[in-house]
């Protein structure tokens, strides 16, 4: 397509303002153009006073155009976008500087602009910064009215404004697209998107796409927590992100001066969305060695004082050194700002995070039992445990599914690394874990030092009908009054608390047999609901009684309609030998491997 022939482009021409999500507003200029801004004028009297560190910088900032969007539907083969590109602010020039440093080749790859075509990335031509062009392959050649719809979304750029006036199209239809939920982003360059090769792929826009929402991103380079920037918007949005703190590595403030600064900041948050989920997070990793920082000690001077705020207003603390791999690689000047890939992971993991929170939980146990239909049995008791309303489901990925009950009864069952890596660093305690097939597994012991494994066997009961014993012998649900019996002759009683045996006798998960009206032995379940804590006293054994006991407590949870299973380790020869005798299935300890950090052994 040449420049003379766009210009005389027939067809549709709208305003460009009825299609921003993603804006607080716009800036009315001469001659119908226009400013999109993210930030409103009440805090850029803030940004640009004497309270502010930076009021020039902040100035240049906040007038980019970081999460901005054109969202549309059209018929078109041919869309033109008229606009005026302003210049990057000395901030972005500098951080374009240090990437460059980096890597020279890589500032070549950047682009201002992002566009998507049916949740795409799709090519678009621009010409003398005049105009973005995008030609929809399938659309082209077809006369208005016949080509076939498609949704188109532009987003802005990260690190510099733009002026816009109308979008023009050759099609027969062009209609914006309903505004989703809202996600509000307070944050520093980072958030803005330093570094990033196109604006889509900022962690704030990453993120916005996971959770189907639109994202208000007031990302500012240099910018830290200064009070009166809290933005005072039209709708209250589904969530709040914070994520500010690294620049106090180079700021000469007293803790006193910080301290103040962030309990007004996060009082003002607290007192604007009251009824609104807020996720702080504390400042991310850094490459200490290649660049030094002036005030380190303020780095965790913040991280103390946040985490103790979050818990004061209700907020929810993220860990920010969790967020991001300490690997240099993931940042695109080799320190401090992520690339691409860094930029990923930061909004995978801040998904999972929030998406606990913003989402039925009831919702992610059933994507997740659709996501494990046709698994291999080596997901079993993770289905098997949502089937039962055990735990819960933090993730539900397609590449990842984790379950949650207790620092001590932990699932993961992962099909892709990054994705196991995500869920580690993000939602597993490093307590103990069981990790269902081998992806990731030594990921757990680099992220989390869970440095103890211990293979297991999966052992299942596949029959229809339970196994035969003695119906005459006396067994029946034990109660809370058996705990202390069952401490005193149990083998492994070390590793269980007397509440947590108190609480499954209250749930009627322990079978015991008797004699005489004595208790002779007994069966119990583990907090995932399978198989465990069977112990018949000496004098009893080689009776039957541990055949029975099994038995019976197959024939309790069939009656459910719960599947029976086991966790049996290789080096344990009597329950292997006991559990194929009464008829169990058993799948390799390859599938099923129990992590745990020196501290729970």
């Amino acid at each position: 397509m040449d420049e003379s022939a766009t210009s005389q482009m027939q067809g549709l021409h709208v305003s460009a303002r009825e299609f921003l999500h993603g804006s607080v507003g716009i800036e009315q200029l001469r001659g119908g153009w226009f400013s999109p801004v993210r930030i409103t004028p009440g805090q850029m009297r803030y940004l640009g006073s004497v309270a502010a560190l930076h009021p020039g910088q902040f100035r240049g900032m906040a007038r980019c155009t970081a999460g901005i969007t054109l969202e549309f539907e059209t018929d078109a083969s041919t869309i033109s976008v008229p606009l005026h590109h302003g210049p990057a602010p000395q901030g972005t020039r500098f951080v374009m500087g240090e990437v460059a440093k980096a890597d020279p080749k890589l500032p070549g790859l950047f682009e201002d602009f992002s566009v998507e075509v049916d949740g795409k990335a799709h090519p678009y031509l621009q010409y003398f910064d005049s105009s973005l062009y995008i030609d929809i392959k399938g659309n082209t050649g077809r006369l208005p009215g016949f080509g076939d719809p498609h949704s188109v979304r532009i987003w802005l750029p990260a690190l510099s404004g733009v002026e816009l006036s109308e979008i023009s199209c050759d099609g027969s239809f062009i209609k914006p697209v309903e505004k989703r939920r809202t996600i509000l982003v307070l944050g520093d360059s980072i958030a803005q998107g330093y570094a990033v090769t196109a604006p889509a792929l900022t962690w704030p826009v990453r993120l916005g796409k996971m959770l189907d929402a639109d994202v208000i991103n007031q990302g500012i380079g240099a910018q830290v927590f200064q009070p009166g920037t809290v933005p005072r918007l039209d709708e209250a949005p589904c969530a709040v992100v914070v994520s500010y703190g690294e620049n106090y590595r180079y700021e000469k403030l007293s803790f006193s001066q910080i301290e103040r600064d962030i309990r007004a900041y996060l009082s003002e948050v607290a007192a604007l969305f009251e009824d609104v989920p807020v996720f702080v997070a504390s400042p991310l990793w850094h490459n200490e060695q290649v660049s030094p920082s002036p005030n380190a000690d303020s780095l965790a001077f913040v991280r103390l004082l946040l985490e103790e705020l979050c818990s004061a207003h209700g907020f929810h603390f993220v860990d920010g050194a969790k967020l991001i791999d300490a690997d240099p690689a993931l940042f695109a000047d080799g320190y401090e700002h992520p690339g691409d890939a860094g930029m990923a992971q930061i909004a995978q993991r801040l998904t999972y995070t929030m998406q606990d929170v913003l989402e039925d939980e009831q919702v992610r146990r059933e994507r997740a039992l659709e996501l494990l239909k046709d698994a291999p049995m080596t997901a079993f008791p993770l289905v098997e445990q949502i089937r039962r309303g055990i735990g819960r489901v933090m993730v539900a990925e397609k590449n990842a599914i984790f379950l949650y009950d207790s620092p001590r009864c932990q699932f993961l069952y992962a099909l892709e690394r990054e994705a196991g890596r995500n869920v580690l660093a993000s939602c597993v305690e490093p307590a103990e874990l069981c990790m269902l097939g081998r992806v990731a597994l030594r990921d757990a012991q680099y992220i989390l030092g869970m440095h103890r494994l211990t293979p297991c066997y999966l052992a299942v009961y596949e029959k229809d009908e339970p196994p035969v014993y003695n119906i005459l012998l006396d067994i029946r649900v034990l109660d809370r009054s058996f705990a202390d019996e069952i401490l005193a002759n149990y083998v492994r009683a070390y590793e269980h608390e007397k509440e947590d045996i108190e609480e499954m006798l209250d749930a009627g998960k322990f079978l015991g047999g008797f004699e005489n009206g004595e208790l002779v032995g007994f069966v119990g379940e583990h907090p995932e609901g399978a198989f465990g804590l069977l112990e018949v006293r000496p004098e009893y054994r080689r009776k039957g009684w541990a055949h029975a006991l099994l038995a019976a407590k197959i024939a309790q949870h069939m009656k459910r309609g719960f599947v029976p299973w086991s966790e049996v380790f290789p080096d344990n020869a009597a329950s292997l030998k006991l559990h194929e005798q009464v008829g169990f299935t058993f799948y390799p300890p390859e599938g099923m491997t129990f992590m745990n950090t020196p501290a729970f052994d």
